[in-house]
């Protein structure tokens, strides 16, 4: 509407479980503690919209909704309680809804990767989330193992519990006394809304969640505070500096020094995520960072190769080297094809790398559709190591015996 003030906050109340006798979540504790939050923490002045979503039935609806929110200027603040399901045969998470049954759960649900796809179009620290969910069986066991997570831009606070025994429901404890906290002090930051809230007995035998946005907007050269680039001829680094040589073989690419504890870095953050086996969410986010070099530089752009060899580097910290090598390849192919040199150090070390991750497959088909680049790439690139062409070659020899036989290597 022409004139209107567009909204610096939108906040949506969500509480979503089944209606019938699957439901195991107390959805009036739910709705108790959102009318809380929504008369206190939200009669603060600010200027925004508040929408509250109480057991939806239909997804597509509900998805809209999202979508709708998502597009929206300004912070979003997403408080979501309901219960978590597994698609066994997607193995994807849903959220359940009003109808939700497990043979339903595909028309019935909310996939949870829909709404985080939405979420991570959002910009980074755009957007926080706090979730009250009760997850299945199989659901627990995942969490417990890999975590959970919304994407990497989304600030994400909260707590998850187990299923309850004999189908007793479940007291959203924690959105009870965030509702409880934000009440008393409205102005509280979302860290500090958390930490009170997940003291106490409330949150007892309920794993907590708590991760704060591991990107930031922009790509600037941490050394010169310009945009790099890749040009023909010139010997640039990918991080702005001067190249002084040939990186250690194995030297990796992402770095965590004692020094550089600025969690606004994105590099720190995706390297602390790898390292604490958050390997989805550290692919995730540089994932992220390179969509954004390829916007904003172009491809063949420093930033844009930085990215993609950063994911390279994500992947073989995850244990998968068939991808590793496939991005370490691409990396080098970009290189070359901006017009570095076969000898250009940069393009040495993506070759070896490639090569090096190539070894490590142990799936024959695997390293069977990789070979043939992999070979041609290094009979192309000369390798700072001795013998490589020939190991390779030899590789590729076992390869092609092991197809024949079905055999992995």
């Amino acid at each position: 509407m022409a004139g209107e003030e567009v909204p610096r906050e939108t906040t949506v109340l969500l509480a979503a479980a089944p209606t019938h006798k699957a439901r195991i979540l107390d959805m009036s504790a739910v709705l108790s503690a959102f009318t809380t939050i929504a008369s206190t923490h939200w009669s603060k002045g600010a200027t925004g919209a508040l929408l509250e979503w109480a057991e939806p039935v239909d997804p597509a609806i509900l998805a809209r909704r999202f979508k709708s929110i998502a597009a929206a200027p300004g912070h979003l603040t997403l408080h979501l309680a309901g219960q978590l399901l597994l698609h066994r045969t997607r193995n994807t998470l849903y959220l359940a809804l009003s109808r939700t049954t497990a043979p339903t759960l595909e028309s019935t649900g909310l996939p949870l990767h829909a709404l985080a796809s939405r979420l991570r179009r959002r910009p980074a620290g755009s957007t926080t989330v706090f979730v009250d969910l009760v997850a299945e069986a199989e659901v627990w066991r995942r969490v417990r193992y890999a975590g959970f997570t919304l994407g990497p831009g989304v600030r994400l606070y909260g707590a998850l519990s187990p299923p309850p025994r004999r189908k007793r429901l479940v007291d959203p404890a924690y959105l009870t006394a965030l509702a409880d906290t934000l009440a008393g002090d409205p102005w509280l930051t979302p860290a500090k809304a958390h930490a009170r809230a997940a003291t106490g007995g409330t949150v007892e035998g309920r794993m907590l969640v708590a991760q704060e946005p591991l990107l930031r907007p922009g790509f600037v050269s941490p050394e010169t505070g310009t945009e790099a680039s890749l040009v023909p001829g010139q010997d640039v680094s990918l991080d702005g500096t001067t190249n002084d040589g040939p990186p250690l073989a194995d030297d990796p690419v992402l770095r965590l020094p004692a020094e550089e504890l600025d969690h606004l870095d994105p590099h720190t953050a995706i390297v602390a995520a790898a390292q604490d086996g958050r390997h989805a969410q550290a692919a995730a986010a540089a994932a992220i960072w390179e969509e954004a070099a390829l916007r904003s530089h172009g491809p063949g752009s420093a930033p844009a190769v930085h990215w993609l060899e950063v994911r390279a580097e994500v992947a073989h910290l995850a244990g998968e080297p068939a991808l590793s090598c496939q991005l370490w390849l691409g990396a080098a192919r970009v290189r070359l094809d901006v017009g570095q040199e076969p000898s250009h150090a940069d393009v040495v070390a993506a070759v070896d790398r490639a090569q090096h991750q190539f070894h490590q497959i142990t799936l024959a088909h695997q390293a069977w559709q990789l070979a043939p680049e992999v070979l041609r790439l290094r009979r192309h690139v000369p390798s700072v190591q001795k013998g490589a062409l020939e190991t390779l070659e030899a590789r590729t020899a076992q390869l092609e015996r092991s197809v024949a036989t079905g055999r992995t290597v």
